[in-house]
């Protein structure tokens, strides 16, 4: 049995425990209570409301440039498909004139290539494209659906002078053929070096029926003096050339013939 110093030992003790226990739990309340605890908390909460935000927008943000290299990719890939049916498909005249069969070697024009696509050389030059450039082939479609017939010149070029006064002159041309001064227009050099690329031939006179090179000026001359330019602009032109006829004593002769 236990003394009586011990029982009041252990009374003491158990008195001690459940006032600190009371202690501890009163202290615990009041600092939960504090202001302090209470301002820690909030920022606390802010703290991962706002790493929690960041995160969403940084998703957010990657979501995008991923849709905007999708989209970058997808039309990369849509003008290499254009570039390579340009290089690889069917041949397509500037301006979508059709191209006329030279099958028979009879109405091909002799050493003059035949306007079509874009040759290898070229659509490897594409990644080089100046804007300069791009607004010269622009220009270039937008002349070609002027007339059937278009004459490049230089206005001081004794040869386009020749080549004009033939087919504006001595010839009724309908439609009437469109000139176009390469020396007067801004883009005149990119103009002529698109028409080396086109035709094969760089020099002035250069002209067009069809959207294909017949020659400069001595071969106008040619045409003129062998009586022969007509046919040829009927056989090229076919139904684009909707009336050709020489001007002046040719035509009376021809008249005079007929009747006869």
């Amino acid at each position: 049995m236990p003394s009586q110093r011990r029982t009041r030992l252990i009374g003491v003790l158990v008195i001690v425990t459940i006032i600190v226990i009371l202690y501890m739990s009163k202290g615990a309340h009041q600092t939960q209570n504090s202001d302090f605890y209470t301002k820690t908390q909030q920022a606390l909460q802010e703290r991962e409301h706002q790493e929690a935000a960041r995160q969403r927008d940084a998703e957010s943000v990657k979501a995008r440039l991923s849709a905007a290299e999708e989209q970058a990719k997808k039309a990369a890939d849509d003008k290499y498909a254009s570039t390579k049916e340009a290089v690889e498909g069917p041949k397509k005249p500037i301006a979508g004139r059709l191209e006329i069969d030279n099958k028979d070697d009879k109405k091909s024009v002799p050493g003059v290539a035949a306007q079509g696509g874009r040759t290898h050389e070229q659509a490897t030059m594409l990644k080089d494209e100046t804007l300069e450039d791009h607004e010269a082939e622009q220009e270039m479609n937008a002349i070609l659906k002027k007339s059937p017939t278009i004459i490049f010149s230089k206005s001081y070029c004794p040869y386009s002078k020749k080549a004009k006064h033939i087919l504006l002159e001595k010839y009724k041309i309908v439609p009437e053929p469109y000139v176009v001064e390469l020396d007067i227009n801004p883009l005149g050099p990119k103009l002529q070096d698109l028409l080396a690329h086109m035709t094969g031939r760089r020099t002035v006179p250069n002209i067009l029926l069809v959207g294909k090179s017949i020659g400069g000026g001595d071969d106008m001359e040619e045409l003129d003096e062998t009586d022969t330019l007509v046919n040829k602009f009927k056989e090229i032109g076919s139904t684009r050339i909707t009336e050709i006829e020489h001007r002046g004593a040719r035509a009376e002769v021809k008249r005079q013939r007929r009747a006869a």
